[in-house]
């Protein structure tokens, strides 16, 4: 007497033989949910949202604005549609973005961006990132200069005559520096010829409008001639402040007459002083005195400099772009630096970017000589000119200039990746690109790496990057964009699909002709099917183009996609288990090859084609795009419609030719299954009708002979009499859950089992 009891059940191990698979393990698997160990189906997938656009390949959900709502079905999500099945999003990496920016690529089209309040209002996406002008600046340098005359140069036309001084006394008239300055001399005019008259220069500072502390003199000179300029030199100058009022004077011992310069106002004061005792250190002044011809000769703080300008564009979100070429230009740093600059083009101001300043920069260098570009203005990118009569002294307080070596992002990027540290990383060719740290507008090539081979895409796990290519993966790690390290992982696997990238904390997967290849984060590469699933059987059971794939529900779940016209994989599908937990969930089971979920083959839910597979990146949820619709697994549903599913067992051999008599199966009834209709209980099924809860087939050395109805949990079922066999297997065909199929040789064995 025989009996055989299948109590768990699990997936498919490919590799191995149907009569050397554990028990429990089946050799189809067909939209099998093995996690309980009950054998059941996927539930089906719930219509999620109509697309707007039915063309749409990948559709990307925005966060709920409510904190409180953080499931997919939020109702005021907002989505954006793509065309391209490829497309990649990101959102933005910056605390709090007051514009809340999402950025995505594909290979159809180059890199772009919007906010969330345009995408709300259906405005069009930007092109990512900022050029830079390839126009040098215009800059003409006029004034300025080392020295500089302050006080009454020259004299009114209509003031004529002159002023007597005494002997002994000093005259002083008041000078405002316009910049830090140093005064070199004072020169005044007489209007009389002394030629035993001897004086010097005096500097005053101011208290309320008068003469207060001297601050210096100058050397004496003797002998003054009427019409021609005296002047007395101060020996390393007196250092005077923009702004300030000083007094500028000349100490003299005898009288003498000095031009008036302006009969309108007097503002001189004069000094009684022995001149041979030299000025008095604070001054007794008389105000209300002539306006004389004197002046002050100053040599202002002012270099003659080399100066190179540059500009920037900048959107209207901050966003900068590299400098335009320098502008070398010599002149005085006093002087009026005029800045004539050129605008982007129309369609960067408004159509296809969104740029609406200009910043000017200017060079500073050093002591060890080496130049620094600081901010001198941001002006609005419609003005044409700007005049820079700042000192470096202010403009070396303003932010030094950080795009010096940005870039916008190549128009060919093919898609990117966010990588911790606010970085994101994209790829080209065999060219892999890195943004700026939480600046994903900025991307320097100097941070380019290269592969040998053509890439097919990337995967982020960790602070890992795994670079999938057309022929050995790479491994990429760092923290700074600009020093990451690239190394070749001695695997020859080539990716078959950007699609087929599945990233999790600590790998990443994607599908190789020859299995399912994962890589470490540490880089170490192997074939996770390779010891259960034969190369020969992987190239036969799963679909090799178009695979789009997610990690969902523990499995490596993935679909074959329809690319154009080409639907010949859009319905086929698979999972692969992934969880090594799953090895030792039962105590006993499974057997050795360890493995429970194993492979299962997957067909269409929904019976239509697929477009895209992708997972909701703020709740996790697995989501299918097909017949112009978003479509979602519903984990929350306690009671979820089940797809029909088919699962054959193992082939058990037997030690003789027997004749298997009975059968049970015991399961439980979903409450969304259909309701069951009587049917004939001779009528051969060899398909599942939608009105039935699962159909049995019993194939004898791989003939089916006997097909029977599942209508009652427990029920016996007779197997058709007159053949024995040496190999029995069983196959399921339902949308109930089934816990045991019980089988025995009689009647009174099975109650026995």
């Amino acid at each position: 007497m025989v009996a055989l009891l299948l109590d768990k059940f699990g997936g498919q191990l490919p590799a191995w033989s149907d009569r050397l698979l554990p028990d429990g393990q089946g050799s189809l698997a067909l939209n099998t949910y093995l996690f309980s160990g009950e054998l059941t189906g996927w539930r089906q997938p719930k219509l999620l949202r109509t697309l707007k656009d039915s063309t749409a390949k990948y559709a990307y959900r925005l966060l709920s604005k409510n904190p409180n709502d953080t499931t997919i079905t939020a109702s005021d999500s907002l989505w954006m549609e793509f065309a391209d099945a490829d497309t990649t999003v990101l959102h933005s990496p910056v605390a709090d973005d007051q514009f809340e920016r999402y950025y995505f690529a594909a290979p159809s089209q180059p890199p772009k961006y919007n906010t969330r309040a345009r995408i709300e209002n259906g405005d069009h996406a930007w092109l990512l990132g900022i050029p830079g002008s390839g126009c040098t600046p215009g800059v003409v340098v006029t004034g300025g200069g080392d020295t500089t005359q302050v006080g009454n140069v020259t004299a009114r036309p209509d003031a004529g005559g002159s002023d007597y001084q005494p002997g002994n006394s000093i005259f002083l008239t008041p000078i405002v520096p316009t910049g830090s300055m140093l005064v070199q001399s004072v020169s005044f005019m007489p209007a009389s010829t002394d030629g035993l008259l001897s004086f010097h220069a005096v500097v005053y500072s101011d208290l309320n409008g008068s003469p207060s502390e001297l601050l210096g003199t100058g050397n004496r000179v003797v002998g003054v001639t009427s019409g021609a300029v005296a002047v007395s030199s101060i020996t390393n100058g007196v250092s005077v402040i923009s702004d300030v009022t000083y007094w500028l004077g000349i100490a003299h011992d005898n009288p003498v007459y000095v031009t008036i310069a302006d009969t309108r106002v007097h503002n001189g004061s004069t000094i009684s002083n022995t001149y041979s005792n030299g000025p008095p250190a604070i001054a007794a002044a008389t105000g209300g005195g002539a306006v004389w011809q004197m002046w002050g000769d100053l040599f202002g703080a002012s270099v003659f400099a080399a100066r190179a300008y540059v500009y920037t564009w900048v959107s209207a979100y901050g966003e900068e772009g590299p400098p335009s070429p320098p502008a070398v230009v010599n002149g005085w740093s006093n002087a009026n630096w005029t800045v004539s600059l050129f605008q982007p083009l129309p369609e960067n101001m408004g159509i296809d970017r969104n740029i609406t300043k200009t910043r000017i920069y200017r060079s500073i260098s050093n002591q060890q000589g080496q130049g620094t570009y600081f901010l001198v203005a941001e002006i609005p990118v419609t003005q044409a000119t700007y005049v820079d009569t700042i000192d470096d002294a202010t403009v070396s307080l303003n932010s030094q200039m950080e795009s010096l070596y940005w870039s916008e992002p190549p128009a060919d990027l093919k898609g990117f990746r966010a990588f911790p540290n606010g970085v994101a990383v994209g790829w080209k060719s065999n060219e892999i690109w890195f943004s700026e740290p939480f600046r994903y507008h900025a991307w320097p090539p100097t941070y380019v790496l290269t592969a040998e081979f053509p890439i097919v895409g990337v995967g982020v796990c960790g602070n890992a990057i795994v670079v999938c290519t057309q022929g050995s993966p790479y491994l990429i790690t760092g923290i700074n964009p600009s020093t990451m390290s690239m190394t070749k992982i001695n695997l020859p696997e080539p990716c078959l699909h950007s699609g087929s990238i599945v990233a999790t904390d600590t790998t990443v997967l994607y599908v190789s002709q020859n299995g399912l290849m994962q890589i470490s984060q540490s880089g170490a590469g192997s074939n996770v099917t390779e010891g259960w699933i034969t190369r020969e059987k992987w190239q036969a059971l799963i679909p090799h183009r178009f695979v789009r794939a997610i990690k969902h529900a523990t499995s490596y779940f993935a679909f074959g996609t329809k690319v154009g016209t080409d639907a010949s994989v859009a319905r086929q599908g698979f999972t692969v288990e992934l969880s090594t937990e799953d090895q030792t969930s039962f105590t006993i089971w499974p057997q050795p090859g360890g493995h429970r979920l194993g492979f299962s083959q997957l067909s269409s839910p929904n019976n239509y084609d697929i477009d895209n597979v992708e997972v909701d990146p703020w709740t996790g949820v697995g989501m299918l795009i097909q017949n112009g619709g978003i479509y979602y697994y519903d984990f929350t549903d306690q009671n979820p419609t089940i797809v029909p599913y088919k699962w054959r067992s193992k082939t058990f051999q037997q030690t003789s030719r027997r004749n298997f008599e009975a059968i049970r199966c015991w399961f439980s009834v979903p409450p969304t299954t259909p309701v069951q209709t009587a049917r004939n209980v001779n009528e051969p099924q060899p398909v599942l009708a939608a009105n039935q809860f699962g159909i049995i087939r019993v194939y004898v050395d791989d003939t089916l002979w006997t097909t029977r109805e599942l209508r009652t949990s427990g029920e016996l079922l007779r197997i058709y009499s007159g053949i024995k066999g040496e190999m029995w297997s069983f196959e399921i065909e339902g949308r109930v859950n089934v816990s045991n199929l019980q089988c025995a040789t009689s009647v009174k064995e099975l109650a026995m089992v």
